[in-house]
């Protein structure tokens, strides 16, 4: 590292080098999977066999039995409550830290999303929360899998047990996680995956359900499928469903992602490693603390609270914008849910008083300090990482000079 680079916004060099590997990634077999169901006449899953096969792959991979392939993440939330027969005047149980769609999933059946602080070290929902927000009215908790790293679920589903309410793993960051010996979304009643463009897996869009019971599995496919059995022919809609149905396109793609999984997530471990050793000497910058009988984190991101006073003062956006301009894919946090524009008034036409929502202290502070950066660096060579550390050096002594270029 050199110790006299200027950061790129004062006028040096970007401190990463090369280009980023690609994401979505670029892969000859994906093109030849695609033109496979290209060259048939069935692009709708329930005329191919993309969908159902990789169904089957994707529930074997993260050990459960049944598996329903859908639009997106969002969608499989909501297939999950509806399934459980959530609805109005029902409180579903969410963390204050986590990406909207885990409380809007819960809004968009009629029910009223609390959310609860998380835990000060590894950010995943705290079980201390969930049980102080317990209500009679409550009937799920979604802990969501933060960043990848697997919350707490021993504890969470015996406290769901006692409490005789439903766990529905948000797992949109975790595919390929697990903790304890057991992998990400084999814990809860349902788990929900996301294939949005920036996921482990990616297919542009789309989503997938995970169940054990076959019951449930069952009502949730006949709501994703305009409550329709499979195998139907005289239009027997048995229950209230919309088309919420994965393409073959889609199902193609994303079994050749779910074949290089493993292979990816070594490869994104070793490097997580590796970087967070190197961020882990620099001040102002503490990371996101993995839990001992945590056997992967998927690393969807690299989370970290900055400490804006060890940076000179500079702000948390300004020395996202300076890593941006580094070469790094650097973001700011995701808001706590209840402070976007539409969630109080949505809570509130739903029955819930905002001003009495639970305290979330360490939710505030990581959505006004946190930092997170993409997975797509973690699939890049050692010296992308290094030169990841190198940025934040450059930052971090030129945080004053940043904050204040005429001074530079």
């Amino acid at each position: 590292m050199s110790g006299s680079a200027l950061p790129a916004m004062l006028g040096g060099q970007p401190a990463l080098a090369g280009p980023l590997p690609a994401w979505p990634p670029q892969d000859p077999a994906q093109e030849e999977a695609i033109l496979q169901v290209l060259r048939t006449d069935q692009w709708w899953s329930k005329g191919g066999s993309a969908v159902t096969r990789f169904e089957e792959s994707f529930a074997r991979a993260h050990g459960t039995r049944f598996a329903i392939a859908c639009t997106n993440g969002t969608h499989a939330l909501e297939l999950a409550f509806r399934a459980l027969g959530i609805g109005a005047g029902d409180e579903v149980i969410v963390p204050a830290m986590t990406f909207v769609a885990t409380g809007m999933a819960a809004m968009l059946v009629g029910a009223r999303p609390v959310p609860v602080d998380v835990d000060p070290h590894d950010w995943c929902i705290s079980p201390d929360a969930i049980r102080a927000a317990l209500t009679p009215a409550t009937k799920a908790v979604v802990p969501v899998h933060f960043a990848g790293h697997v919350a707490d679920m021993d504890a969470i589903m015996a406290l769901a047990d006692e409490a005789g309410i439903a766990v529905v793993e948000d797992a949109a960051h975790a595919h390929g996680a697990a903790r304890n010996g057991r992998p990400a979304g084999s814990f809860g009643a349902f788990s929900a995956y996301s294939f949005q463009n920036f996921k482990l897996m990616t297919a542009g869009e789309g989503g997938m359900l995970l169940a054990n019971d076959e019951d449930l599995a069952r009502r949730a496919r006949l709501v994703s499928h305009c409550g329709r059995p499979d195998g139907d022919r005289t239009y027997a809609h048995l229950v209230l469903g919309s088309n919420m149905r994965m393409t073959e396109f889609q199902g193609a793609l994303l079994q050749c992602q779910l074949d290089r999984l493993e292979e990816r997530a070594a490869l994104r471990e070793a490097r997580a490693r590796r970087l967070r050793a190197g961020l882990a000497s620099l001040n102002g910058v503490r990371l996101q603390t993995v839990a001992a009988d945590v056997d992967r984190h998927s690393w969807y991101m690299a989370v970290m609270a900055i400490d804006e006073a060890a940076f000179g003062g500079l702000p948390r956006q300004r020395i996202v914008d300076a890593l941006v301009a580094e070469g790094v894919p650097a973001y700011r946090m995701y808001p706590r849910i209840q402070d976007v524009p539409h969630f109080a008034g949505d809570f509130a036409r739903l029955g819930g008083d905002p001003a009495r929502l639970p305290a979330s202290p360490v939710s505030a502070d990581l959505a006004a300090n946190g930092i997170w950066l993409h997975h797509r660096l973690l699939l890049g060579e050692e010296a992308l990482i290094d030169q990841t550390v190198e940025a934040f050096a450059r930052i971090l002594r030129h945080g004053e000079q940043l904050r204040d270029p005429a001074a530079a």
